[in-house]
């Protein structure tokens, strides 16, 4: 049974990771490459160092802490020589600016728990509990149980994100000690797998037909809205669809792209793909009241259900 895996954040106080308050931990590596990520530091599994220049002092203490020399000036500009960065930290360690940030590192169960339970009295006061999130939690699987089992002992409400695109001895693995799967189906047609998830469309979709046979929890549907992507009538009523025809799917959501992980991938020197866009509010509604044809849907900010009465002939 794992104990240590390698995580990029936890974090408090969550309230769009699943019911209530809740504290959401965020695993470390996935093998989608979807791009539009907004997470690029979950992305591989080892640490990496973010730099952030414009908060950068000049003190000059990251260059001489670094044992691999990865930093450097070139042309009287302060960069980091990825190749030879090994991720180690040191140089964050003596970063006061908060301009050097690792993002990525090996923990306990017994320290995830520790900031678990330090906030035990919100899940129970509002309904919450833990959410495992990434990167893809999924390819840790045995640290992710571990954890999830300690929290069912505690009583705590358990969530899982996932992607899905992993064996599914990992997900029947975690099956018994979870409430809650919130699943990413990401697009449908086959190109968009190809050419910009980048992931195993068919391990996907039987992954979640064979959830929606077994899984006894709350099994719940996510879709992020990508600009120039999936945006189209087409895309969104051939998952909602596909949905409808499952017996188990408690709601569908869409979630529109944002491109608030932009700095993430300038600190991290990794290409930002700028062609995508956030739909605008009153097509997220018309998709929304598509989806509505065929599956129950949630939309967190507004926070209601919605769910057609009258959808028979679309259901047929």
């Amino acid at each position: 049974m794992c104990q240590t895996g390698i995580l990029f954040d936890i974090q408090r106080f969550a309230v769009h990771d699943g019911p209530g308050i809740r504290t959401t931990v965020f695993f470390k590596g996935c093998n989608n490459r979807c791009a539009w990520c907004h997470n690029p530091e979950s992305l591989i599994v080892r640490p990496q160092i973010e730099f952030y220049p414009a908060r950068c002092i000049g003190c000059g203490k990251c260059f001489s802490a670094c044992p691999n020399g990865a930093h450097q000036l070139r042309n009287g500009v302060h960069v980091i020589d990825r190749e030879a960065c090994n991720g180690c930290g040191a140089c964050a360690q003596t970063c006061y600016a908060t301009a050097l940030m690792k993002k990525g590192y090996d923990a306990t169960v017994d320290e995830v728990m520790a900031q678990i339970l330090a906030d035990k009295p919100y899940y129970e006061q509002s309904g919450g509990g833990v959410t495992l999130s990434g990167g893809e939690p999924m390819l840790q699987p045995e640290f992710a149980k571990e954890i999830l089992r300690r929290c069912k002992k505690e009583g705590l409400h358990t969530a899982v994100q996932t992607a899905g695109n992993v064996p599914f001895s990992h997900l029947s693995a975690l099956a018994p000690y979870l409430d809650m799967i919130m699943y990413d189906i990401k697009g449908f047609a086959p190109s968009i797998y190809q050419w910009h998830i980048h992931g195993d469309r068919e391990r996907i979709f039987e992954n979640l037909r064979k959830l929606d046979e077994t899984f006894d929890g709350t099994l719940a549907v996510r879709t992020p809205v990508v600009g120039s992507v999936n945006d189209t009538e087409e895309e969104i009523e051939n998952i909602a669809r596909m949905l409808g025809e499952m017996k188990n799917i408690r709601y569908y959501q869409l979630m529109p792209y944002h491109a608030l992980g932009k700095a993430k991938y300038d600190a991290l020197d990794e290409t930002f793909e700028e062609s995508y866009y956030t739909p605008a509010p009153e097509r997220m509604t018309h998709l929304e009241n598509l989806a509505a044809q065929y599956v129950t849907v949630f939309n967190y900010t507004r926070g209601y259900f919605r769910a057609e009465k009258d959808a028979g002939s679309k259901r047929q």
